[in-house]
């Protein structure tokens, strides 16, 4: 059960990870063009919700169920970090990354159906920053967290003494 868990949890971060890395390679090959800027909103809110959000959910609960299975982890300090490291990682996706990509697909249609106007074209220049910003924030917390999954530092943990 723990291997197929395991496997599961690696699945779900690589799924992640390569999603986020769609999402940048989608965020940079956008055009100021209206309809294919809405295109490649539409393109990356897809992903987001097809792919990025199910792969968290993936991530997520394999990991806890890993750590139910393994309750004597909870006293490591690397996993309390892992755990602090992939909160921050949801809370990015689910708030900057995700919120981002919606408002920037409202603001690219309201471009293409309305008006050229200056303030959508400088909010969504500011939209499509967050999104990158918090898809490279997520990336980088990512890396770190499977770093202390692999390295397994103490993190300030006391020696035993030595017994008599």
């Amino acid at each position: 059960m723990r291997t197929l868990l395991r496997l599961l949890h690696l699945l779900g971060g690589v799924g992640f990870a390569g999603a986020l890395a769609a999402q940048l390679a989608i965020a940079s090959a956008a055009t100021d063009t209206p309809p294919r800027l809405l295109a490649a909103r539409d393109i990356a809110l897809s992903v987001s919700s097809t792919v990025v959000l199910p792969a968290l959910g993936l991530m997520v609960l394999s990991g806890l169920l890993l750590l139910a299975l393994r309750p004597a982890l909870i006293e490591q300090r690397w996993l309390i970090g892992k755990l602090l490291l992939g909160v921050a990682v949801c809370g990015i996706a689910l708030v900057q990354i995700q919120g981002a990509a919606r408002q920037a697909r409202a603001l690219a249609a309201q471009a293409l159906h309305g008006p050229a106007a200056e303030a959508p074209a400088a909010m969504l220049a500011a939209l499509l920053r967050s999104e990158r910003l918090g898809a490279w924030t997520a990336l980088v917390l990512a890396v770190a967290a499977t770093a202390l999954a692999l390295w397994r530092p103490r993190l300030g943990q006391r020696a035993e003494p030595p017994s008599p």
